[in-house]
């Protein structure tokens, strides 16, 4: 079991993350706890609203569970129950939401840290350690097995791990290079160069630009045109060795991180072109079962605003009945007259005013208030039905961008495979022109002039009956 948590805000980016249908085979939105809205813009939106009013910048604590063997929902109830209470959360608002991709099944769950009686955030000190041990018990209660790093526990000789983060995840998901392939190579290359020249020759044959960061020292550039730390990106090597090693490379001519952009998009730009035109072809190839999905809920929704509609028409003219009804009793009647009466005399209008406006005396007022309190609940209900479009014209376009990206990734992907088959063939005719027209210093002249003897055996052979089988003018040995 794998337990994953960290600090965030951006609410409606995770609501619209956590239902994204394209890149899960299933969403289900299993419990929303702790707030009036019941689904999950909404909800994130009230955690960040009440965070509005403390000093508090990322509300939300994000947990995603990932078991090794799958787990009933009952399994999954306890093992949240078991999280919340050891990071100090229970009590607090909370969704869980549980997707499948690739056929597992994994669990979501997003908190509120904001307590709402001291109106301060809870403190989360050392995360990562107790998911750590709560990882450990959970799997041993389960019986379900432990990946090797959680199962051998170094204590303080273990190394940290260095998880991605937001922004290197997005980057995974654009270019298709996973975050861990990228530091393979980069440390391969780091491991196999004797020196900062052959460091920094190696990442460009490898297809990675080193440029100068701003706040990070050294950077690499890779062939899309992403950013990336190069000290997080080679394992098992300190800051200090790195910077000793690529001390020569400081009075160079280092490029900046817009400058290798630069260069690296200009390369590039062929290649975009091609995408950029293709890539409108490929989506409508792609997209009919996310336009069925996308169709299926806004029909939902179409019906849900129907019969919202057909049950507030019910509700006005259950009521104006009721009304008509009540008004026509002896009661409302005389009422009706005596107020009427009074209100004809200027002097007794401020004296009645408190009796009318009694709703216990004075039916007229009591059809008054109800009639504002139902209006100014079908017109929440009206406020509610828009947040739910907006939001899931949110999520639509954000399943658009996942598909837009894969597309774009792919399409990428086969162009640099055939740009690099091209280059290569290129490189190889150079190498093959080289061969061929290099003079052949040192050897012997039987070597110079092989071309020559080669041509007069040609020709002296020339107009001769084969003796071989037909298809073999000439043996071996010619």
């Amino acid at each position: 079991m794998i337990l994953k948590g960290n600090q965030r805000a951006g609410g409606a980016d995770l609501a619209s993350h956590l239902q994204n249908e394209f890149d899960n085979e299933l969403v289900e939105v299993a419990e929303i706890r702790g707030t009036v809205a019941q689904d999950l813009h909404g909800a994130f939106g009230e955690y960040e609203a009440i965070a509005a009013g403390t000093r508090c910048k990322e509300p939300l604590y994000s947990l995603s569970i990932n078991p090794s063997a799958p787990l009933t929902r009952d399994q999954y109830r306890a093992a949240i129950d078991r999280i919340e209470q050891g990071l100090g959360l229970s009590g607090q608002a909370r969704a869980v939401v549980f997707h499948v991709k690739h056929g597992r099944e994994h669990c979501h769950v997003v908190w509120s840290r904001i307590d709402t009686a001291r109106m301060r955030a809870v403190q989360l000190s050392h995360d990562r350690q107790k998911l750590r041990k709560l990882a450990q018990e959970l799997a041993h209660e389960f019986g379900l097995p432990l990946p090797e790093g959680l199962a051998r526990d170094a204590g303080q000789d273990r190394q940290r791990k260095k998880d991605m983060t937001l922004q290197e995840k997005a980057q995974a998901e654009a270019t298709g290079i996973a975050p861990r392939e990228r530091r393979a190579e980069i440390t391969d290359a780091f491991r196999r160069s004797d020196s900062a020249a052959a460091f920094r020759a190696a990442l460009k044959e490898k297809g990675y630009v080193l440029a100068r960061g701003d706040k990070r020292g050294f950077v690499v550039v890779d062939r899309f045109g992403k950013v990336h730390s190069l000290a997080r990106q080679i394992d098992g090597v300190r800051t200090r060795e790195l910077e000793d090693k690529l001390a020569p490379l400081a009075s160079e001519a280092i490029p900046s991180v817009d400058e290798a952009r630069n260069a690296v998009r200009q390369e590039a730009s062929d290649i975009e072109l091609l995408v950029d035109a293709r890539v409108a072809s490929r989506m409508a190839e792609h997209s009919g079962k996310l336009d069925a999905r996308q169709a299926e809920r806004r029909k939902k929704l179409d019906l849900r605003k129907q019969e919202m509609l057909v049950v507030q028409s019910g509700e006005r003219m259950a009521l104006h009945a009721a009304h008509k009804s009540e008004a026509g009793k002896p009661f409302a009647r005389v009422a009706g007259a005596i107020f009427a009466l009074l209100d004809r005399v200027p002097g007794l209008r401020s004296v009645i005013a408190p009796l009318r406006r009694n709703a216990k005396i004075n039916p007229a007022e009591r059809h008054r208030i109800e009639c504002e309190a139902l209006e100014r609940r079908h017109q929440r209900e009206h406020f509610m039905h828009e947040r739910r479009r907006k939001a899931l014209a949110r999520l639509e376009a954000r399943e658009r961008r996942s598909l837009e990206t894969t597309v774009r990734r792919q399409l990428r992907a086969a162009e640099s495979l055939q740009t690099e088959k091209w280059q290569a063939r290129k490189r190889q005719l150079e190498v093959n022109k080289l061969d061929m027209t290099v003079p052949a210093e040192g050897l012997g002249a039987h070597t110079k002039d092989g071309w020559k003897k080669r041509s007069k055996g040609i020709g002296h052979n020339k107009g001769q009956k084969q003796d071989g089988p037909k298809g073999y003018r000439y043996k071996r040995e010619d």
